[in-house]
């Protein structure tokens, strides 16, 4: 039954992510700027590793989650390895940009810090990002669960000894997105409190069809505010 639902859940994540990664990537790295090696930590089915295809030369997706590797999308700058949430598989100076979307708050240690300046090269660019789209705000009437009060789309390396690792920008910024009744039902259903909300709304093992119903019912296009996230950290020479 978990394995059914984890694969709901990284189904609706696979179906549709909002195309917020290579906004906030384009706003934390210089504009021509290709690097050679790049490395997404977290890299759930793929998105934010795809994301980084504009931006470097070869990318690796590092996911603890089987669900979502099994569902990773393909491209042909990208590969993707599982590994154990606390090491990474990769010889030390192999990469020369790392990001975390949305997976630092989950994976925030000082092993993963000293794991992260371990494979860097000097100079290398270290990238924590996150979004959230304000869905409490959506105008239709839905009792939606409050988000875990625990969660921080602002997670960052603070607190730790940075081992080389120095910030250099950081930022919280709005941006308004566009999505299709069909997509903003993927999107809400990527948050397992909304699933399981929607699931006994309507009943549903899955609840993506009626879900995607009642939103047509409003309108088959729909705009709603993100909020983005992101701290910049460079690599010191070692």
């Amino acid at each position: 039954m978990t394995e059914d639902y984890n694969a709901n859940i990284a189904h609706h994540y696979n179906a549709y992510r909002p195309p917020l990664h290579q906004v906030i990537l384009a706003k934390c790295l210089k504009p021509g700027t290709v690097y050679g090696n790049g490395l997404d930590i977290g890299s759930g089915t793929g998105q934010s590793s795809v994301a980084l295809a504009d931006f470097c030369e070869k990318i690796t997706g590092a996911e603890p989650g089987k669900e979502m590797l099994a569902k990773a999308i393909g491209h042909s700058k990208v590969s993707y390895v599982h590994f154990d949430s606390i090491n990474l598989p990769f010889a030390d100076s192999s990469f020369d940009l790392v990001t975390f979307a949305g997976s630092l708050f989950y994976a925030k240690s000082q092993r993963m810090l000293n794991e992260v300046v371990r494979v860097c090269l000097p100079n290398a660019i270290v990238i924590a990002y996150d979004f959230k789209v304000l869905f409490h705000e959506l105008p239709f009437g839905f009792d939606l669960p409050v988000e875990a009060a625990d969660y921080d789309h602002r997670a960052s390396f603070s607190g730790l000894a940075m081992n080389g690792l120095r910030e250099t920008d950081s930022f919280v910024s709005d941006y308004q997105l566009a999505a299709s009744a069909e997509n903003l039902a993927h999107l809400l259903l990527t948050a397992r409190s909304f699933y399981n909300y929607f699931a006994e709304r309507y009943r549903a093992k899955d609840p993506h069809s009626p879900l995607v119903e009642e939103l047509e019912k409003h309108s088959a296009a729909h705009t709603t505010d993100a909020r983005l996230y992101a701290t910049v950290y460079k690599v010191g020479a070692k």
